[in-house]
């Protein structure tokens, strides 16, 4: 993806600063050294480079530099710790807001910056799945959410209506269990019997949407949360085995941390655990590793419940 930008900056007829091809071509060198899993003092200085050029660009004030801050956001999503990853969020939203406060502004800077909107959807995206990894608010508003398009829901593998579940339930705009109930009940009723590496991400989304619907519905109707426990398992299990069901070469697997994550926060056996630690480690097994403390967090939940074995 960032090739593909940085390439379209180049042969596009935008009016660039020198800085920020620089900044765009020394940012793409950094991210190939990191996907190549170099850990050299070529590497440190390439990381070092590409900081110190974003800083210039950032202190202009100009739009391109959010090409390095969704890079380096990039990174700290796969990197750091799971669900953690505000900081470049937090600087892209302050930067976005210098040249845009409404959908048509945002439209006027995406067009004048070929590429643009890709890397803005990715940080909307990170924005609303941290968001319910860490159970807080969203930085983003909705009519920035407004730049995902189909193409980009079918390269994550996510239906856009259980992408809107996921921000419903990260603003936590639910007054009552049954509308949590009903909007869960919808996510089960759309699943079905797709085998494809595509149909299975879907299922995996949509169960995981479930899964966090009922869980949140439960805990308003605290006197009735038997009710909800036995689907939730139930649901569990429906994503744990079609986890296991998609092949880790998939172009989904590694797109699927979010919903393992939720799925693994909800396990209520040992069997769902094994399912969910696994994901993690063939996470961190393919050749650029990913999400180092997905399982560590996974088991300090499962530990509290004495699902460890």
């Amino acid at each position: 993806m960032l090739s593909h930008y940085y390439q379209e900056i180049k042969s596009s007829s935008s009016d660039l600063p020198n800085e920020a091809i620089q900044l765009i071509s020394r940012t793409i060198n950094f991210a190939r050294s990191r996907l190549e899993g170099n850990d050299n003092k070529q590497s440190i200085q390439s990381h070092l480079v590409a900081l110190s050029n974003l800083s210039k660009i950032i202190a202009t004030g100009h739009p391109i530099a959010l090409f390095g801050i969704a890079t380096f956001a990039i990174f700290e999503v796969c990197c750091g710790s799971f669900g953690k990853w505000t900081r470049h969020l937090q600087g892209a939203r302050s930067l976005l807001d210098m040249h845009c406060r409404n959908k048509s502004e945002l439209d006027n800077l995406t067009q004048r910056i070929p590429g643009l909107g890709d890397v803005l959807a990715y940080l909307v995206w990170f924005d609303v799945t941290g968001a319910l990894v860490r159970d807080s608010g969203l930085m983003f508003d909705d009519w920035h959410r407004e730049i995902l398009t189909p193409v980009f829901f079918e390269s994550v593998g996510c239906p856009d209506d259980t992408f809107r579940l996921f921000v419903r339930l990260a603003k936590g705009e639910f007054g009552n269990g049954l509308d949590l109930c009903s909007l869960a009940m919808d996510q089960i009723l759309a699943l079905d019997s797709d085998s494809s590496d595509g149909g299975l991400a879907v299922t995996v989304y949509r169960g995981a949407g479930s899964i966090v619907a009922y869980s949140q519905a439960g805990e308003k109707h605290d006197n009735r949360s038997t009710i909800y426990s036995n689907t939730i398992s139930s649901m569990v299990d429906r994503v744990c085995g079609t986890i296991s069901r998609l092949p880790t070469t998939s172009r989904y697997y590694v797109h699927l941390a979010t919903p393992a994550f939720l799925t693994g926060m909800n396990a209520c056996t040992p069997a769902q655990c094994e399912i969910i630690r696994g994901y993690w480690r063939n996470c961190q097994s393919c050749e650029f590793p990913r999400y180092p403390d997905g399982e560590e967090q996974c088991e300090r939940r499962w530990k509290e419940l004495h699902l460890q074995g």
